[in-house]
């Protein structure tokens, strides 16, 4: 029976009752002792490995509390085309020559789908999305694709355009747009929503083999990150296949959550083989930094050809978020529900709150609101004073990676300010995670970590310094808070006896270091109930 000894180092267990340690004893990928060395080393016997951390630093295994792995699975083999400091696109002219290479080094014949994502029109020169002109110019003899970082909004080329059959006479679908060139109505090539969405959706997909292998690439990207828990937050069809293909194949090397979408039939389980559907998952408005999410109050810097009063638009209708509010309490489903906007965020309480009078059900079903991002201080006081828990999960990245844009021109100081607002909900009690909604961003945990301490824009401003927490406050909402959010923070989140031993040992303490260089800290190994998954 297989025992590990973990010592020399700094541990951080994240548990009140025991802050830190000086050993951890671990038997068949459970912690069963922390606390004192010596006594750690007194239960150890001819099969005990010690693992000396020489002075590293070991936390409990984070939790991501919301992601797309499976999307990240198929986009391993797209062109990633992200604005510095993740990538190298400063430009369309950029991406246009990035794209072409790719498919001259991926030799892809003529007809085939060509894709690239991670583009953001706030960090390119020319301060726009890409249309059809431009990607016409990459080729108009592939299906050309190119993804906004947010995964909201995409432009496509004129040959995809056909194939899509978008034309003059298409109308924008419910909850999307098919930009049209100025002064006609001729498409452009860029879309918004669920017109976006259309065109991913028709993509043949690749075989199942691959995508088993592409779905192993992205466990390992996680892994490389300290993530021993990931999400899937929006587990269609061909995902769960994908995801319960790799689990039978014994290739989960993190647990996996998926939340089916709402719309679709909800079918909860439990883990098998490190796969198990959560709940499910809601959609109710686009993204801030796309200027799709939707608000109460316009946009600081109205898109343009929109009206000055432009708060862009709802998913669904008020009726229709009461009914899927309504099925996930009388099912018994725990339900991640996207929205950005304020207005999107009254939509969720405002049905959410309606469903449970009116079922007169009350389970601890833990509702996640997920981003969050213009939250206003009335709602916070709605969320801390709901009958049930609910649990903000915020993309603190968007005041470094966006920052500067949504005070420029997304939203203004005053509401930039206040987006994310993580010591406003601490004072309120609110227990909250943290997220990088990958694809949209790398699953980097330290550098989420450092955004949720520092607040520092791409450009150095401060964007709203009175919702600065602590390092440790950072690290709860990557570990026992998540745990907490999935129902598991009897098994993770923590090390404490009992519980599962999934580690991260980091080269730095993060407790310790000067709080701006928390970014730069390196996972050394990553562990899965006692087994390394990953190591630098």
């Amino acid at each position: 029976m297989k025992s590990t000894i973990y010592l020399n180092g700094n541990i951080i267990t994240v548990d009140e009752n025991m802050p830190s340690a000086e050993a951890v004893f671990v038997k068949d990928g459970i912690i069963e002792f922390v606390g004192a060395k010596e006594e750690a080393l007194r239960l150890a016997d001819e099969n005990t490995v010690t693992k000396d951390l020489n002075g590293a630093t070991l936390l409990p295994g984070f939790l991501d509390p919301h992601s797309h792995i499976g999307n990240v699975a198929p986009f391993m083999s797209f062109k990633y085309v992200a604005a510095p400091p993740i990538g190298t696109t400063t430009s369309i002219e950029v991406m246009k020559e990035q794209v072409r290479e790719f498919i001259k080094e991926k030799d892809i014949k003529p007809g085939e789908w060509v894709i690239a994502y991670g583009y953001n029109d706030a960090e390119l020169a020319e301060k726009r999305h890409p249309n059809k002109f431009d990607l016409d110019e990459i080729s108009t003899e592939h299906n050309v694709m190119v993804v906004h970082a947010s995964l909201h909004m995409a432009a496509i080329n004129s040959r995809l355009l056909e194939v899509m059959n978008f034309n003059e006479n298409t109308p924008n679908p419910e909850g999307g747009v098919i930009a049209r060139v100025e002064g006609s109505n001729e498409p452009n090539g860029y879309l918004e929503e669920t017109a976006m969405r259309m065109v991913y959706f028709s993509m043949r997909q690749p075989d199942m083999d691959g995508m088993v292998a592409n779905m192993i690439e992205a466990q390992k990207m996680y892994a490389s990150h300290g993530i021993t828990t990931a999400q899937d937050g929006a587990t269609l069809e061909n995902i769960e296949a994908l995801c319960r293909e790799t689990a039978r194949r014994d290739e989960m090397l993190i647990d996996v959550v998926g939340y089916n979408m709402i719309e679709n039939d909800v079918n909860v389980t439990e883990y098998k083989n490190g796969f198990r559907i959560g709940g499910a998952k809601l959609l109710l408005d686009g993204s801030p930094q796309g200027k799709t999410a939707w608000l109460t109050k316009p946009y600081h810097v109205v898109p343009e050809g929109e009206k000055e009063d432009y708060c862009a638009y709802p998913t669904f209708t008020d009726e229709e978020v009461y009914g899927f509010c309504k099925k996930a309490i009388e099912n018994n489903i725990q339900l991640l529900t996207h929205m950005n906007g304020d207005a999107a965020i009254d939509q969720f309480l405002n049905a959410y709150e309606k469903a449970m009078e009116d079922t007169g059900l009350t389970p601890e079903l833990r509702p996640v609101l997920i981003h969050c991002q213009t939250v206003r201080e009335d709602q916070l006081d709605r969320i801390a004073n709901a009958k049930v828990e609910m649990i903000p999960s915020y993309f603190v990245d968007h005041t470094f990676f966006w920052g500067d844009w949504h005070i420029d021109s997304v939203l203004g100081e005053e509401r930039a300010f206040k987006i994310s607002p993580l010591k406003s909900s601490l004072n309120r009690n609110i227990k909250w995670t943290l997220h990088q909604d990958t694809p949209v961003l790398p699953p980097n945990m330290l550098r989420t970590i450092n955004c949720a301490v520092n607040r520092n824009t791409l450009s150095g401003r401060i964007i709203g310094e009175a919702e600065r927490v602590t390092p440790m406050d950072a690290i709860k909402g990557i570990t026992i808070n998540a745990a907490y959010q999935y129902f598991e923070e009897d098994k993770k989140g923590s090390i404490t006896p009992g519980k599962l031993a999934d580690l991260v040992i980091l080269d730095k303490n993060p407790l310790e270091v000067d709080p701006a260089t928390i970014k730069d800290i390196q996972v050394l190994e990553t562990i899965k109930e006692d087994k390394t998954i990953y190591k630098k």
